[in-house]
């Protein structure tokens, strides 16, 4: 029997000040096709490697998602495209639901005060304990997370 869902979330980066900045980025390329009059012989290796850069953070943001499942076996998270990690409550010593503040940015944060985290936004997680590592996995549903798993905290 598969172990049932008590939580899901799926974040992505939409913030709209950050698609302001990305889209800001993205007018660097255009820009180079306005550069001169003469379209083809302004096209250096820098202006490509520079335009398909920026093509690639565009795309970058547009695909990366974090979705976290938790189950009353496991918790996984499945940080598109770069990671897939799954934490067994069997193996954890101590789980609560925090507010941990500005952890010097959004994504993937190693060696942050709280251990590992991983958040699209936001300062509300699920913090807990392994061994001697610590993890949050960020949280826009601290209410509905809070309320599915209170079985789980320890």
């Amino acid at each position: 029997m598969k172990d049932k869902i008590l939580f899901q979330e799926i974040q992505k980066f939409d913030q709209w000040w950050l698609w302001l900045l990305v889209l800001g980025l993205l007018l660097i390329p255009v820009s180079f096709l306005y550069d001169s009059e003469s379209f083809v012989d302004q096209w250096t290796i820098d202006k490509i490697i520079t335009s398909v850069l920026v093509v690639g953070i565009l795309v970058l943001f547009l695909t990366t998602k974090m979705t976290t499942t938790i189950t009353n076996e496991k918790i996984k998270v499945f940080f598109f495209p770069f990671l897939k990690r799954e934490f067994f409550w069997d193996d954890i010593q101590q789980a609560q639901i925090i507010d941990y503040g500005f952890v010097g940015g959004w994504g993937i944060r190693i060696w942050t005060s709280y251990g590992t985290v991983y958040n699209v936004r936001g300062s509300k997680g699920l913090h807990f304990k392994i061994a001697d590592m610590h993890y949050i996995i960020g949280t826009q549903k601290e209410q509905e997370l809070r309320s599915k798993i209170a079985h789980l905290l320890k």
